[in-house]
């Protein structure tokens, strides 16, 4: 496996990749929206406050915003001739949001799932209060999949089925899973218990449904970044070293080269890197131990 390549670079810290139509984006905890194109990059919108993970609607063009500091849920609309970003979801059922971590779109469900954390440490392990949502972007309803009773909920990740979310709970070191049963119920339990490292930040599906998980430790602690590889199973069959990048934060396999993974990673300055892993269809999905 060839060395990561590091394809923006800030001072400012980063966090959720995503792919859109060949070009790379990630969010700057100053507000910026940084795109990387042909080589390039440069900042494709701003957003005040903090924006956590975005993720981008690309039949309508709409990009959708986890906005922590502002404690809430943000679209932004390409096609509109204006740079109004407004504010989409920022309260359950009366009560506001903590401040929303990681979103997943389901274009099938014509959904947006979001964790809801509030900033590093509000919700740790005495004092598990964050959740999961669900929102449907047709009726705009809102309803909780795990309400209050989270340690720091941070990525989310989706199954190729769209009928399974995987979830890392972090301040627990795990990762739960949500299955979706008859009548859009979604059921969860505990998927995988890890031992070692402060927990799981990241998580991403490949082309063949394995699950890559990006577990989180702090530079003063090790030097080298983790990622684990899960088959359908749950069973760990591959583990990709990292030197001198502990600090992941956000993970999507690319649309186009279903091979290559893009991590966003924040030890000294802010980074996304650019990693060829081994071709899913190539791991061994069905192994057990």
């Amino acid at each position: 496996m060839s060395a990561p390549q590091i394809i923006i670079e800030q001072q400012s810290q980063l966090n959720s990749p995503i792919e859109v139509d060949g070009a790379v984006y990630v969010a700057a905890q100053n507000g910026e929206i940084i795109q990387y194109k042909d080589e390039q990059s440069k900042t494709f919108f701003h957003v005040a406050s903090q924006p956590h993970s975005i993720k981008m609607d690309n039949k309508n063009k709409v990009f959708y915003v986890a906005n922590m500091a502002r404690q809430c849920i943000q679209k932004f609309c390409q096609e509109e001739n204006n740079d109004e970003i407004i504010d989409f979801i920022n309260e359950f059922e009366g009560m506001p949001l903590l401040g929303p971590n990681s979103i997943l779109l389901s274009p099938k469900n014509n959904m947006v799932f979001f964790t809801d954390s509030g900033p590093f440490g509000e919700t740790a392990i005495d004092n598990c209060k964050g959740s999961l949502f669900a929102a449907d972007l047709e009726n705009l309803t809102c309803k909780a999949l795990a309400l209050y009773c989270l340690s720091f909920p941070s990525g989310i990740c989706m199954g190729n089925d769209e009928k399974t979310i995987y979830l890392c709970e972090t301040g627990k070191n795990r990762i739960l899973r949500f299955v979706q049963a008859n009548a859009g119920i979604y059921y969860f339990s505990v998927y995988i218990q890890f031992q070692g490292r402060f927990g799981p930040m990241a998580c991403a599906v490949s082309s063949s449904d394995l699950l890559y998980v990006a577990r989180y430790e702090f530079a003063q602690v090790t030097e080298d970044g983790l990622i684990s590889v899960y088959n359908q199973n749950g069973i760990n069959i591959d583990n990709i070293i990292l030197p001198q990048y502990p600090e992941l934060t956000g993970m999507t396999f690319s649309v186009l080269q279903p091979g290559v993974l893009y991590i966003t990673e924040n030890s000294q300055k802010g980074k996304c890197l650019k990693l060829n892993v081994t071709p899913p269809d190539k791991k061994d999905k069905d192994k057990f131990k």
